[in-house]
C-alpha cells in the first residue's frame, strides 16, 4: 500500500474493521515518511504499555533477537511491536530466520521491517504488507503538506505555494518539514507562492531542474534568466554544462528505463526519490531521440573544454542555443 493508505488501514484495523498485519515492509526513498510510517505502527501496541511492547533492532547483529523478541508475548496490551532496520545486506542465516518467521508469524506480535528497495525484495509472504515510503503523488504531497500546516500553529498555505514548495524541495518530505517550521513561523495565518519564493533557497539541482524545464519547452527567456542567476552567484560555466550533461544523461536513462519505479530508478543513479520524481517530469516532456542529440552535444562540448579548443563561457552559450534548437 501507499504510505498515505496506511493511516486508513490502521485506524480499520483498530476499529476492527480489518485485520493488523504481522509484518509490515516499510521500503522507499524518502526517510521522513519511513519514518513517520514507523512511528504510526508503533501506535498498534498498547499506549500505556508501549514501553514493554515496543522493541528496535538492526539487521547488522539484531536479527536473531528481532525474531527471539517476536515469540515473546506481549505485557498486559494485546500487540507487540518490533522495529528491525534492515539497511546492511542480510547474511543467509539472518534471510532464513526472517523467512522462517514471516511463513509462521505470532498472533500477538507486529514485525515492522524499515529497509532500503533491496532489502524489501528479499521479505516476502503472505503476511506481508509492503508499505511504499516513495515519492508521494502531487495530490498526496498537497494532502500531507495541509496535514502539517493544520497543526498548531496552525496556517493556510495556497495552491501555488504548494506547487513552489514541491518543486524548490524536490518533493523531499524532510526538506518540506524543515521549510514549512520556518514559513509558518514567519507568515501570519497563510503561506503564499511569494512567501515559499522568498523564503525557500533555490538550491543548485533545483536550479538545474529549472534550466532543463525551461529548455523542454523551449522558453530561451527562462532559461537564460536561470542562467543569469548562476552567473551572479559565481557558479562556473564549467560546472553548468557538466550538471546539464549529468541531468540530460540521467533522463535518457529514465526514459529508457520506464518500466522501472522511482525508487527503483533512484538507486541506480543514486538519486532521491522525490528527485526521480520530478526529473521525469521534465524527461516526458523529451522525445528519446531529443535526449540522446542533447547528450552528445554536452559530451562533445565538454571535450572541446577539456582540450583547451573552447573556453567555458563561449562552451556554455553555444550549448544553450544548441539544446534550445534540438
Amino acid at each position: 500500500m501507499k504510505y498515505g493508505e496506511l493511516s486508513r488501514h490502521l485506524n480499520n484495523a483498530a476499529a476492527g474493521v480489518e485485520k493488523f498485519s504481522p509484518v509490515y515492509v516499510v521500503a522507499g526513498a524518502d526517510d521522513y515518511l519511513r519514518e513517520q510510517a514507523v512511528k504510526m505502527l508503533c501506535k498498534i501496541a498498547d499506549e500505556d504499555f508501549a514501553s514493554f511492547n515496543i522493541s528496535r533492532f538492526s539487521s547488522e547483529n539484531g536479527v536473531a533477537d528481532a525474531v527471539e523478541t517476536l515469540h515473546t508475548y506481549p505485557v498486559f496490551g494485546q500487540y507487540r511491536v518490533v522495529i528491525l532496520s534492515v539497511f546492511q545486506k542480510l547474511t543467509d542465516e539472518d534471510k532464513k530466520a526472517l523467512k522462517a518467521y514471516i511463513d509462521a508469524p505470532d498472533d500477538t506480535s507486529v514485525l515492522v521491517a524499515e529497509c532500503d528497495a533491496d532489502a524489501a525484495k528479499s521479505l516476502k509472504g503472505k503476511s506481508v504488507v509492503n508499505v511504499d515510503c516513495s515519492a508521494l503523488s502531487d495530490a498526496e504531497l498537497a494532502a500531507e503538506i495541509r496535514k502539517i500546516c493544520s497543526a498548531k500553529p496552525v496556517c493556510e498555505i495556497d495552491d501555488g505555494a504548494i506547487t513552489e514548495l514541491a518543486e524548490r524541495t524536490q518533493s523531499a518530505m524532510s526538506r518540506i518539514v524543515s521549510e514549512l517550521t520556518k514559513l509558518k513561523a514567519y507568515c501570519e495565518g497563510r503561506i503564499t507562492r511569494d512567501d515559499v519564493v522568498n523564503m525557500v533557497t533555490a538550491d543548485f539541482d533545483f536550479q538545474i531542474y529549472e534550466l532543463t524545464d525551461a529548455v523542454s519547452k523551449k522558453d530561451a527567456d527562462k532559461a537564460f534568466r536561470v542562467l543569469d542567476i548562476f552567473y551572479k552567484n559565481g557558479v562556473r560555466s564549467m560546472r553548468i554544462i557538466n550538471q546539464l550533461y549529468d541531468r540530460y544523461r540521467r533522463m535518457l536513462h529514465a526514459e529508457l528505463g520506464k518500466g522501472l519505479g522511482n525508487d527503483e530508478l533512484a538507486g541506480l543513479l543514486s538519486m532521491s526519490g522525490g528527485a526521480v520524481y520530478h526529473m521525469r517530469k521534465v524527461s516526458s516532456t523529451y522525445s528519446q531521440v531529443r535526449l540522446k542529440r542533447s547528450v552528445d552535444c554536452l559530451h562533445a562540448l565538454q571535450c572541446d573544454v577539456l582540450s583547451g579548443r573552447r573556453n567555458e563561457s563561449t562552451a556554455l552559450t553555444q550549448a544553450m542555443f544548441e539544446l534550445l534548437l534540438i
